[in-house]
């Protein structure tokens, strides 16, 4: 089954539209897939490890966070995520568990980097 992951509140205007085959995962991983959509993070598959697989999540431009959400392969649970903000030197953010994932992503905020930014930090960014 593809889904197509609809705008959601708060997305990034001009944002293009992210397709990800939702096949085998849970109602509420497909929930937390969404919200990383509408923080930037433009989620896609990347390759299973295991008995996982892993969601790669990548903003747009150098100062963009970026990680990934690792999720059961049979269960198609979320496991826990990792997230990465960008080259501001913080410290990785990690979370086990589908409620710290969640609440892992909310903390992301919209990223106003452009692919094409040579700022020295997000502060600089120019959207």
């Amino acid at each position: 089954m593809n889904t197509t992951l609809a705008p959601a509140p708060g997305q990034v205007p001009g944002a293009v539209e992210i397709t990800i085959d939702l096949t085998g995962v849970t109602a509420y991983t497909a929930g937390l897939i969404r919200l990383a959509e509408a923080k930037g993070l433009r989620p896609r598959w990347g390759q299973p490890r295991g008995r996982t697989r892993r969601i790669v999540l990548d903003a747009v431009g150098p100062h963009g966070a970026f990680g990934s959400i690792v999720i059961g392969r049979s269960s198609g649970k979320v496991l826990r995520a990792e997230v990465i903000y960008g080259n501001d030197a913080r410290a990785p953010r990690r979370a086990t568990g589908t409620n710290a994932v969640r609440a892992l992503l909310m903390e992301v905020t919209l990223s106003a980097c452009r692919q094409d930014c040579t700022a020295q930090s997000s502060a600089a960014c120019r959207p």
